[in-house]
């Protein structure tokens, strides 16, 4: 008797520990959010920083600020430097987690202006947790919204991806949730006032400046850290229905079908990021280890340059990526990994046997969905 139970605790602490395992995998962001995201702005100028520009780095600092405060993120501030171009590359930078570089106006036009985009976001490496960077330009001196897009807009839209990111979603579903550039005319440049663009659009006020700036609003789902929500309240409820996914989990898990029957099965149960017709162009530089979200300048917008969705390493625009702060070629690649991950093969084998409850098994393909692996073709 005593045998036997001794075998049972054998058995079940590889279990144990591929729970623990698995669990640990979906927490991480949540946890690294508790102990609060690290940022620094580095602003580049074309000549040597004076007073003037100083006190723009301060406004800028306060724009994010606000806009972090927002989205209610528990951050860090690494004190702002304003730096001359040509001293950039002699600098040894702060570790944090997301680096934020802004360009003046002449660095940026030869940057990104001119191939018609005002800066970026990107990621690098295998972990959401930390490698991010954000690249703005500020718009020329007297421009307005009718010629470019101004700078709190265009930084808010690059924390949002930023944001989405960090919670673990891919750039085609992170594109989607910000598909806002098209009503970047009619409510930014107040065109028209009405119930979608004061969904869209927030103010941030600046204590530098006293002036009110348009940002894009938050995402009232990622707001606290929530996850944006893709499973149906009646499948927790719904015995039929769960214990028809458990039956289809058992064949996939056995191998009676096979990684992409099995998807294509959760689809018809779940709402997936993309449920509707429309077409959002993504464009992204061609980098090794991780990606990037180009944004659009505001006369590209108006002119509809036509471009391919992934600009070669053979274009010039690709020289922006030397201004990256940290060693990105010594960083692992997310790029290798399966189609489904094995922490959820292996949650989803304790599921069907129910060894573990509906919630863990849920919470892990949610994880799916905003890692791209369940998407609307």
């Amino acid at each position: 008797m005593f045998k036997i139970k001794f075998n049972q605790r054998i058995l079940l602490l590889p279990l144990a520990i591929t729970l623990f395992v698995t669990l640990a995998t979906t927490q991480g962001y949540s946890e690294s959010t508790e102990n609060g995201i690290t940022w620094q702005i580095i602003y580049l100028s074309d000549d040597v920083c004076n007073v003037s520009e100083d006190r723009k780095v301060l406004d800028m600092t306060g724009i994010v600020e606000k806009y972090f405060a927002m989205y209610k993120i528990t951050n860090q501030k690494i004190d702002s430097e304003c730096l001359f171009h040509g001293e950039f590359f002699d600098k040894t930078f702060s570790e944090v987690d997301l680096n934020i570089l802004v360009f003046d106006d002449k660095i940026g036009q030869d940057l990104f202006l001119k191939y018609g985009y005002n800066g970026l976001y990107a990621h690098f490496g295998s972990l959401r947790i930390d490698n991010h960077v954000i690249m703005a330009t500020t718009p020329p001196q007297f421009s307005s919204a009718y010629e470019h897009t101004e700078f709190p807009w265009s930084i808010s839209e690059k924390l949002s991806q930023f944001i989405l990111s960090y919670h673990g979603y891919n750039p085609g579903s992170i594109v989607r949730i910000l598909d806002f550039k098209s009503d970047y005319d009619q409510c930014v440049k107040r065109i028209v006032a009405d119930e979608k663009c004061e969904n869209m659009i927030a103010e941030i006020h600046s204590d530098v400046t006293g002036e009110d700036f348009s940002v894009l609003a938050p995402i009232p789902e990622i707001m606290n850290q929530k996850s944006i929500k893709y499973l149906p309240d009646d499948l927790y409820s719904s015995h039929v229905v769960k214990e028809v996914l458990r039956k289809i989990t058992n064949w996939w898990v056995n191998g009676i079908i096979d990684d992409q029957m099995y998807l294509d099965s959760i689809k018809e149960i779940v709402d997936t990021p993309i449920k509707n017709n429309k077409e959002v162009n993504t464009v992204e530089l061609e980098i090794p280890n991780g990606f990037s979200i180009l944004s659009f300048s505001n006369k590209k917008i108006q002119n509809n340059f036509d471009e391919s969705e992934i600009i070669t390493s053979e274009s010039k625009i690709h020289s922006v990526l030397e201004y990256i702060p940290f060693d990105t070629e010594s960083l692992p690649s997310d790029s290798g990994l399966s189609e489904i991950p094995i922490w959820f093969k292996n949650r989803a084998g304790l599921w069907e046997q129910e060894k573990i409850g509906d919630r863990i098994f849920f919470d892990g393909m949610t994880a799916l969905i905003q890692n791209g692996a369940i998407i609307e073709k």
